[in-house]
């Protein structure tokens, strides 16, 4: 015989589960940083308890799953208001190879061994740390990779393409991390970059997103906005 209490209970959860992912959005369903790995996890624990463990109150699962799912939206809105918060929240893309060498400052920052960075860069297709220019740790733990021109494969569009658009755009920041190898192998100063940065809007380094130097000398700038209402009036 079925049980009407159990029924009712797990039909509860399932609509209020489905209505709480809706509002947490696509960033928690792709799990973007370990905070939204966890957070769907102590849900997905809160929601299953409500239903198959009876000495807890169906009131005091709703609480606790109200909490954990309208705080990380809170939270959410917070970092979109100021970046510094952001960081603090999620953590920020750490550097750990660069132009084919291991960043040992990256590594340490992230409690990593070059054996653990090898793992997730042969999971990804690449093998040889020389044809690697960057590879960046990412906050949901992937791996993101540069390879170096030489070790692409050469396509029509390459060999058509003029002298001056044969060079590679290159990041000189990534999430307001100064890429300083990139900087001196191009023999570009820091105060140059400052100065490119603060005609786009930016006050500090902390405020860009990317900055990238385009074949033709020029410098691509995406800014955090904090305010949506001035991005709009860009």
């Amino acid at each position: 015989m079925i049980d009407i209490i159990f029924l009712i209970k797990a039909i509860i959860s399932f609509l209020f589960l489905f209505v709480l992912t809706r509002l947490m959005g696509v960033k928690q369903l792709a799990q973007l940083t370990y905070f939204d790995y966890i957070v769907g996890i102590t849900i997905g624990n809160f929601t299953a308890s409500m239903v198959i463990e009876p000495e807890i109150r169906m009131m005091d699962a709703v609480i606790g799953i109200t909490v954990w799912g309208v705080l990380p939206i809170f939270l959410s809105y917070l970092s979109r208001k100021r970046s510094s918060f952001r960081r603090l929240l999620e953590g920020s893309p750490t550097l750990v190879i660069e132009n084919g060498k291991f960043r040992t400052e990256g590594l340490i920052k992230e409690n990593l061994t070059a054996h653990n960075i090898m793992l997730l860069l042969r999971k990804g297709g690449n093998f040889k740390l020389e044809d690697i220019e960057l590879a960046i740790l990412e906050k949901n733990g992937d791996v993101s990779v540069i390879q170096k021109k030489s070790a692409r494969n050469v396509t029509v569009s390459d060999l058509n393409q003029t002298e001056q658009s044969q060079k590679e755009p290159r990041v000189l920041i990534i999430d307001g991390y100064l890429l300083e190898g990139v900087l001196k192998e191009l023999n570009l100063s820091k105060d140059w970059l400052l100065d490119e940065i603060k005609k786009k809007g930016a006050t500090s380094l902390q405020e860009v997103l990317i900055a990238q130097l385009q074949p033709d000398g020029t410098l691509y700038v995406d800014i955090w906005i904090s305010d949506v209402n001035q991005q709009l009036k860009s």
